[in-house]
């Protein structure tokens, strides 16, 4: 396993180190609970990173099957037009929740429930965007793999 792994993970300790400072420090603060989930995330990566490490590294032999396993399937066809046919339907999907969202919100807004202006414009444009960047990235692969 790569060096990279370790040092990842203890980038991420000390940046959870200083999220609890943070949290700590503005524990009155509505803001805290967010530094304080922050904490545990990182600190939960970071040690499942560094522990990684060191299990690859006195378990090499099998490391290197994993590897060449992973190089295999990543390869394989099947496989691949499994994942891109995945990626399509978790593409339309995310989609679709975002206009449910739109409605959703644009409703509350309507009902004077919620205050969602912003909400909803920034939904807009996200789902614009998706569509817009859908098309450029395939007509760059058409163009790339023709």
């Amino acid at each position: 396993m790569k060096r990279s792994n370790m040092i990842y993970g203890l980038i991420y300790v000390i940046l959870s180190g200083i999220s609890l400072y943070i949290a700590i420090t503005f524990d009155a603060n509505k803001m805290s609970g967010v530094f304080y989930g922050l904490t545990g995330a990182f600190v939960a990566g970071g040690i499942v990173n560094i522990a990684q490490y060191f299990y690859w590294k006195r378990h090499n032999e099998k490391y290197e099957e994993k590897l060449e396993i992973e190089r295999i399937e990543q390869q394989d066809e099947l496989k691949q037009k499994l994942r891109d046919k995945s990626g399509r339907y978790a593409y339309l999907f995310g989609m679709f929740i975002t206009a449910l969202s739109i409605m959703a919100y644009s409703l509350l807004g309507v009902l004077n429930i919620m205050d969602t202006e912003y909400i909803v414009i920034y939904l807009s444009i996200y789902l614009i965007s998706q569509l817009f960047i859908g098309k450029i990235v395939f007509n760059h692969l058409l163009r790339k793999y023709d």
